[in-house]
């Protein structure tokens, strides 16, 4: 190894303890990472360029990761809040709240409204957890499959407003909360593609910029398009509710006289 080799290294290695060092006198910086920091596996976006855990391959530490702010606090509360609560709120609704028509169905109706329940808190939690779907290749995957998710309603509104027309089918099946569905669904996928707004103000740093002095993105804890992608499934998930609760009213108004 050249001497002007070990230098380079001794100078990083120096670069690197002295940023050790000032984190180490606050815990909470302590447990965070750069992008460049991070381990392979784990390099998603380099738009988000600061407040990473990084990998520990412990549950005690990924359970303490819940109680600090990092770069997936929003995304993991974003979606464990709404899937913690909905089946409860939805089993409360159709018991106490919602209306019970005197040409009620039955125990089906119930068990409808509550696989909704079931998939927004169970399935979606499967997926989103699984090591394997969670890997970088499979990111414009993920991306489609929520793309397609917002498109899943046109084929049937169509053919529903080819055979009954427009205004019947808005009765029907709630047709302006399928349309914003699948507004939010897809709208949130491309910003999740295309990493919005954090690329807008990245800036690229050299090897030894990023050992001396690294710099944190505006986006990095608060705001980013992963964040976003997680609130618009949450409305989207809404959105597709009200259309179901309009369907089970129309039912029993219209077509079961």
């Amino acid at each position: 190894m050249s001497g002007s080799n070990i230098r380079q290294r001794k100078e990083k290695d120096t670069s690197k303890s002295n940023i050790q060092s000032s984190n180490s006198k606050n815990p909470l910086v302590r447990r965070l990472a750069y992008y460049h920091e991070l381990d392979e596996w784990q390099q998603d976006n380099h738009y988000i360029k600061s407040g990473y855990v990084k990998g520990t391959s412990s549950y005690l530490e990924s359970f303490k990761s819940l109680g600090y702010l990092h770069n997936e606090t929003v995304n993991i509360y974003s979606h464990l809040i709404p899937s913690s609560i909905s089946f409860w709120i939805i089993l409360y609704y159709i018991n106490f709240q919602l209306t019970q028509y005197e040409n009620y169905l039955g125990i089906w109706e119930k068990l409808n409204f509550l696989q909704f329940g079931l998939a927004c808190t169970f399935f979606c939690t499967i997926f989103t957890l699984h090591p394997e779907f969670s890997k970088n290749y499979y990111r414009p995957y993920r991306s489609t499959m929520f793309i397609l998710f917002g498109l899943s309603g046109v084929l049937p509104v169509a053919t529903g407003v080819y055979e009954f027309g427009f205004e019947t089918t808005k009765q029907r099946c709630g047709i302006i909360w399928l349309i914003l569905e699948g507004f939010f669904y897809i709208l949130g996928a491309v910003l999740y593609a295309i990493r919005f707004p954090e690329r807008t103000t990245h800036v690229e740093e050299d090897e030894q910029s990023l050992l001396d002095n690294p710099v944190a993105g505006k986006f990095d804890i608060f705001g980013h398009s992963h964040q976003i992608f997680h609130i618009f499934v949450v409305i989207a998930a809404f959105c597709h509710w009200k259309a179901l609760v309009q369907c089970y009213h129309y039912l029993h108004q219209n077509i079961l006289q």
